[in-house]
């Protein structure tokens, strides 16, 4: 969500993300170039959402094409922005190892990873084959396309499991690829070509014999899902360490424990499970939130936004720190997404703050603090991947994040005027003259307001109203912030071409991260994983208090190394049925897990927000200052987190209000 083409693109965690010599492949270079023209399938699939919205609500008259057609190209655009990231290497990392490694020692392990990502691709394109087989012939041999049974019936899941099983094997082409140039470098002459080919065999005779030999020796489920539970968290801690994208950590630890638990045949079930990840229609909102928030920055409306806030708040102890609190609720609840507006705060508020002298760490915690809003302000993308885990209405956990989201706010507002107010010199005042605004600046700053504002009044009012689906009111956003631009003459091409190319590959890297988690918890959950995990807690004898406390504390450890949609999948199915179970509401926990998730995004080691503010701090600002900056704020985050927890009504009783 970058609000010029020069900046740290939206998504990519600078935390996780290794960028190596300039090396692509011809290949790499080919994906990237086509991933222009595939991005704009994002945009055919937007235009459709509104002519059905036009069509079903001025005309009566919906479609019975467009919801097909819509979940058919984004899931395209899905399956090819995996690797458009792994080709312009955007995947997110997460390595303790990895990344205090170079030379030899970061050679060999690209060369181990490399070799991971082949076997993922390699199982995923025979499992994939599998499925298209079966959609494309009859048991005869005669080609019978598979089709959707609906009353247009076309057949689009035989054309989206085809562009699985071909997605599959260019990722697998693409890590061949990159084992060649990893092997052929020569940028460390300790490394031989021998310890080069070992390091490759390793890692096949590893993985290979880590899952054979499990089934041969035990036949897989004889080692009990409490030994299975163990072996497959510690699998995941230790892939992660290696620098091996986390897209792929899950799903080959998926590969792994179904070739361990049920053998070969058991492989299609990871990429049906795939397959059925990437047909949510409610996912389709994710990429038209982060094409609306590219949009809106690109245009320069976020940078006008900002600047009106003055008016608010200019004349207050910490002003510019409240304004840019105030501005970035605005800018979360246009865009819901998280990561840009650090990136674009810490470009336009961070330089204003140091410049007027304001205290370094509260600058730095009022950019990442308000920026990371984003998780709890509705559009969340967040309460959208856990709506969808948990099968809880979208809307109503919209609804019950308003109030925490603003308390958070609230508090941290608070904290900054308390701070600045007893010790002056954390913020010192503006100078006289940027004081005194004149009655016909203060309206033209007003201006910049009012368009963003519409386009969120019109996204949350229509899903609010009931008018719109989550989904329709994404893609209402899309043509709400494109006519805002229109309006101010900022729409080019280069504008429509750069949002979609950054909305293909954010989306390659979330939803790559959710193919694999969606998979290795379906396979978990064959294991008998649900269940075992469901009856060890309810049989544990621990009040129903300690038990989400315990979820609480699982969810905060995660945080600190996996991203937030991989915990998403892998806890909530098991967490959410344990929450009903105990009678509590699962739509009052989802907003426990974004708050969570917020945490998250501050807390070292891997806090994301902090790499985001250090891509475009000044060279001087270290990571270990923004995470001591970020300590305060954290506190806060747990104090309302604390508070939600004890008291659900801060978050159930606007839903519970709105339906009596």
């Amino acid at each position: 969500m970058p609000p010029t083409s020069n900046q740290a693109p939206v998504g990519v965690n600078s935390a996780h993300e290794y960028v190596p010599e300039p090396s692509k492949t011809w290949l790499d270079r080919l994906i990237i170039q086509m991933g222009g023209p595939i991005s704009w399938l994002f945009g055919v699939a937007t235009v459709i959402s509104i002519v059905e919205i036009v069509l079903r609500y001025f005309f009566n008259a919906p479609t019975i094409w467009a919801h097909e057609t819509i979940i058919g190209l984004i899931a395209i655009c899905y399956l090819y922005g995996g690797i458009q990231c792994l080709a312009a290497d955007k995947h997110i990392r997460i390595g303790l190892i990895y990344f205090g490694t170079t030379g030899k020692t970061r050679q060999l392990l690209d060369l181990v990873n490399s070799s991971l990502t082949l076997i993922f691709a390699g199982v995923i394109a025979y499992a994939a084959w599998t499925m298209t087989e079966k959609a494309w012939f009859t048991p005869m041999g005669d080609m019978r396309l598979e089709r959707s049974g609906s009353a247009w019936n076309p057949a689009i899941p035989a054309l989206v499991k085809m562009a699985l099983f071909i997605t599959s094997l260019v990722l697998a082409a693409q890590s061949v690829a990159h084992l060649h140039t990893y092997a052929t470098r020569n940028n460390d002459t300790t490394s031989s070509p021998a310890s080069k080919l070992a390091v490759i065999g390793i890692a096949i005779v590893l993985i290979t014999l880590g899952a054979g030999g499990i089934y041969l020796f035990s036949e897989g489920r004889g080692l009990g899902i409490q030994t299975g539970s163990i072996l497959l968290v510690g699998s995941i801690m230790v892939m992660i360490l290696t620098g091996i994208p986390l897209a792929f950590v899950t799903g080959l630890i998926a590969i792994v424990f179904t070739l361990a638990w049920f053998g070969p045949m058991g492989v299609p079930l990871v990429s049906s499970r795939i397959y059925s990840f990437i047909n949510e229609f409610v996912l389709v909102a994710i990429p038209m939130f982060v094409l609306m928030a590219s949009l809106l920055d690109r245009s320069g409306m976020a940078r006008d936004l900002y600047d009106a806030m003055r008016i608010f708040a200019a004349r207050l102890s910490g002003g510019v720190a409240i304004q840019t609190l105030i501005a970035a609720v605005f800018l979360a609840a246009i865009s819901g997404i998280i990561g840009g507006e650090i990136v674009l705060l810490g470009l336009i508020a961070l330089p204003q703050m140091l410049r007027l002298g304001y205290n370094r760490a509260l600058a730095i915690g009022t950019v990442c603090a308000g920026g990371s809003l984003g998780t709890m302000i509705p559009p969340s993308i967040v309460l959208i991947v856990y709506g969808l885990t948990a099968s809880v209405s979208i809307g109503d956990l919209f609804l019950a994040t308003v109030t925490p989201g603003l308390m958070l706010a609230g508090f941290y507002i608070a904290y900054i005027f308390a701070r600045c107010t007893l010790d002056p010199s954390m913020a010192p005042p503006p100078p006289k003259e940027e004081l005194e605004i004149s009655t016909q600046e203060k309206l033209r700053k007003m201006k910049g307001v009012v368009l963003p504002l519409g386009v969120a009044v019109t996204v949350l009012g229509s899903i609010y109203g009931g008018i719109a689906s989550v989904t329709e009111a994404a893609a209402m956003g899309v043509v709400g912030v494109f006519l805002s631009a229109l309006v101010r003459g900022e729409v080019n091409y280069v504008l429509i071409r750069d949002s979609l190319r950054q909305t293909l590959e954010t989306c390659g890297m979330i939803i790559w991260i959710g193919l694999g988690a969606s998979a290795l918890v379906g396979v978990y959950n064959l294991m008998g994983g649900n269940r075992f995990i469901e009856s060890a807690i309810l049989d544990s004898g621990a009040s129903p208090m300690v038990i989400i406390l315990i979820m609480m504390a699982i969810l905060i450890v995660l945080g600190l190394f996996m991203d937030w949609i991989g915990i998403a999948l892998l806890t909530m199915p098991i967490f959410v049925p344990i929450i009903v179970k105990l009678g509590y509401d699962p739509v009052w926990f989802g907003i426990l897990f974004a708050m969570n998730m917020q945490v998250s995004y501050l807390s070292p080691p891997f806090g994301p927000a902090a790499f985001y503010l250090k891509s475009v701090a000044p060279p001087d600002m270290s990571l270990a200052e923004i995470f001591r900056a970020l300590l305060p704020f954290i506190a806060i985050q747990l104090v309302a987190l604390t508070l939600v927890l004890f008291y659900p009504d801060i978050a159930l009783w606007l839903p519970q209000w709105i339906k009596s």
